[in-house]
């Protein structure tokens, strides 16, 4: 393999100058651009970075036919397909972005052998059709890029990555290769199973970021939360600070803002140009810092930052090592802090909750649209109504809409009620943007008169953009010029079924089982947090590498934190019960609400507040201790203390003092 290799390097180089502009690979890329070309099928493990591209992207320069890429990232096919476009290379996008026109079209280029590379996304292989196009073409390479998405096991599985193998089974391509940043063995054996590979050759290199220092730094509250990243941004300049909740970042950029930081906010329920305008601001500006959830990072590749910060722990060590290698792609230091309060850890876990929803959540959604024909007041409609949070009730409606059991629509979505003021004769336009919206009402219609119209049709007719032709629709609304009913924001939900739910003959067992496995992950990520050892060495054992040494240079428990924690204040006086944890009067309070609502009882029947305060005083560590809590007894230790015991324990462990260290002594 190693003489062919060296054989074949310099084609390959003078094949990576002509169409990308580089003078050599980084490493691990011609191993597997080799590999690819030799017609082996692959799995690829490298870290954010490192340039996975590359690695289908030249082979499908040099192969005769097409190379087919799945990607679930509308926005990052089409950064690639205009990089590549600039390159010369001819490549193009099938997905949802797309009319049925525009994807006709680009099959029948397909089919035709128009094109080097088509980026398309995993939901397209629901259609035997897309299907049935592309067995017309030749397509030479099969690529699925963040094919972590395949696994049970991945943190970010995605069910319709579960179709590509019997796409490829299908489309019999000569050569497949897997790529992702973040995949444990087990992981990296899903996929190899679940794509049907056989005796891929596996490729893992360059997890270990040197130039990464790591450090978890506790926090208290929100107060020392706020203070650390106004210091990271202070020392260190650009970086992106990640929040578990939209709500989670808005707050904190608006502190950032407050300080005089230049921060940037970023998250998915902005609306696209609010997101497209802020990663631009965060590419173009040198000091820029971007607060944000993890719908950012994709595709950006900033070579200058600084500094990655998680104010809340994430959901997996796979997030957390793909989300921080964003920062020192240069190979300049730069810093990865995890700003660790266990309180995050809970939430985490109702964020997984939600996304797993109960029996009763798929109950009362089911029974709530048998009861209409169509249901079109929208999630949050619904959510009110079942009683749930938005976030289960959305999961539910997705996983029903999975199952074929409903289907939504957006029947009437998208059109306005418009009607010209009277004033509308009379107002002066101080914008072009207004101008041209006023001018193109006032020729179509008379004032008075109530038409239907689109967003799309009312931009084309004034020759805006559609974010513009928004904004003016808001602005002469505001002035007395427009008077119009606002689309429906949502989508109708129709039952395809009318049964009882208990005949549904709802499966639910795949879905308990991946909220096991979320909740593992998270432990696993837990675990990270509270490692007293090197924590390089704990990502790189997490991730399969064998040979690790036990100490590093550059992580906060081999040589010392970097954060610098402010000046003590004085302590808040302790209340009558002593050295009560609040951490574990939270936790408490919260498992004991939601055992009283799945038994149906009142939260006082498993626990007076009484008893709750002085569990939070004692924290118990088994069932001796348990039991010499006042308000306990025997029964209660079966039904309830293993539970009681386990919130105990991660609260002792969250907490710094005198106790902590106590039952650390005591093993």
């Amino acid at each position: 393999m190693l003489r062919i290799l060296n054989a074949i390097r310099p084609e390959l180089k003078a094949q990576l100058l002509r169409n990308f502009g580089l003078p050599d690979f980084r490493p691990g890329q011609a191993e597997v651009i080799q590999a690819v070309l030799e017609g082996r099928n692959a799995v690829v493990v490298m870290p954010t970075g490192a340039g996975k591209s590359l690695c289908y992207q030249l082979p499908a320069v040099m192969l005769p036919g097409v190379t087919l890429v799945v990607s679930p990232l509308i926005a990052l096919m089409k950064d690639q397909v205009e990089q590549l476009h600039a390159r010369g290379i001819f490549a193009t996008f099938i997905n949802s972005s797309l009319s049925d026109a525009e994807r006709t079209e680009r099959l029948r280029g397909v089919r035709g052998g128009l094109y080097k590379l088509v980026y398309v996304a995993p939901e397209r292989f629901r259609s035997p059709a897309f299907l049935d196009a592309l067995s017309e073409a030749q397509v030479d390479l099969f690529a699925v890029d963040e094919a972590h998405c395949i696994s049970h096991w991945g943190h970010d599985f995605r069910p319709d990555y579960a179709r590509l193998g019997q796409a490829r089974k299908r489309l019999r391509p000569p050569r497949t290769v897997a790529l992702t940043a973040t995949a444990t063995p087990e992981v990296r054996d899903d996929i190899i199973r679940s794509l049907l590979m056989k005796e891929p050759q596996v490729f893992v290199a360059g997890f270990d970021r040197r130039n990464l220092f790591l450090e978890v730094f506790p926090v208290a509250g929100d107060v020392e939360r706020r203070a650390a990243c106004g210091q990271l941004v202070a020392e260190c300049g650009s970086g992106i600070v990640y929040c578990a909740t939209r709500r989670a970042a808005e707050t904190l950029h608006r502190s950032l803002k407050e300080r005089g930081h230049p921060a940037t906010l970023y998250h998915a329920g902005m609306d696209e140009e609010s997101r497209r305008k802020a990663q631009d601001e965060f590419m173009g500006r040198q000091d820029a810092v971007a607060v944000a959830t993890n719908a950012f990072g994709m595709g950006i590749d900033k070579p200058n930052i600084r500094f990655v910060a998680h104010a809340n722990i994430p959901r997996a060590v796979e997030a957390y090592y793909q989300e921080i290698g964003r920062a020192g792609r240069d190979g300049a230091p730069a810093r990865a802090v995890l700003l660790f309060n266990h309180s995050d850890v809970f939430t985490q876990e109702r964020l997984i909750q939600t996304n797993h929803p109960t029996e009763t959540v798929f109950a009362d959604v089911w029974n709530a649209l048998q009861r209409v024909e169509e249901f079109e007041k929208g999630i949050a409609g619904l959510a009110g109504q079942v009683g749930a949070s938005e976030f289960e009730v959305s999961a539910a409606i997705r996983i029903l809409e999975r199952e074929g059991k409903l289907s939504r629509s957006g029947r009437g979505e998208g059109r306005y009620q418009l009607r010209l003021g009277g004033k509308a004769a009379q107002i002066k336009a101080h914008s072009p943007q207004v101008h041209a919206l006023l001018e193109h009402l006032r020729g179509r219609f008379a004032v008075g008169a109530t038409v239907n119209s689109s967003l799309p049709e009312l931009a084309r007719g004034a020759g805006l953009a559609e974010a513009e032709a928004h904004r003016a629709i808001g602005l002469l609304e505001k002035s007395g010029a427009l008077i119009l009913e606002r689309p429906f924001s949502g989508r109708t939900i129709r039952a395809l079924e009318r049964v009882p739910y208990r005949e549904l003959d709802l499966d639910l067992t795949r879905l308990r089982e991946q909220e096991q496995r979320s909740l593992l992950l998270l432990r696993r990520m837990t675990d990270y947090a509270y490692a007293r050892r090197c924590r390089r060495a704990f990502i790189l054992r997490y991730f399969g590498e064998s040979a690790v040494a036990a100490r590093c240079s550059a992580c906060d428990n081999c040589v010392g934190g970097q954060l610098r924690r402010p000046s003590p204040t004085r302590p808040p006086p302790r209340s009558q019960l002593g050295a009560r944890s609040e951490l574990a009067v939270s936790a408490l309070r919260r498992w004991r609400r939601e055992l009283a609502r799945d038994l149906n009882v009142p939260a006082f029947i498993i626990f007076n507040d009484q008893t709750l305060l002085a569990l939070a005083s004692a924290l118990p560590v088994d069932r001796d201790s348990f039991l010499a809590v006042k308000g306990t007894g025997a029964a209660r230790w079966e039904r309830f203390g293993p539970k009681v015991v386990e919130i105990c324990l991660l609260a002792r462990a969250a907490e710094p003092g005198p106790r902590q260290r106590q039952a650390t002594d005591g093993g």
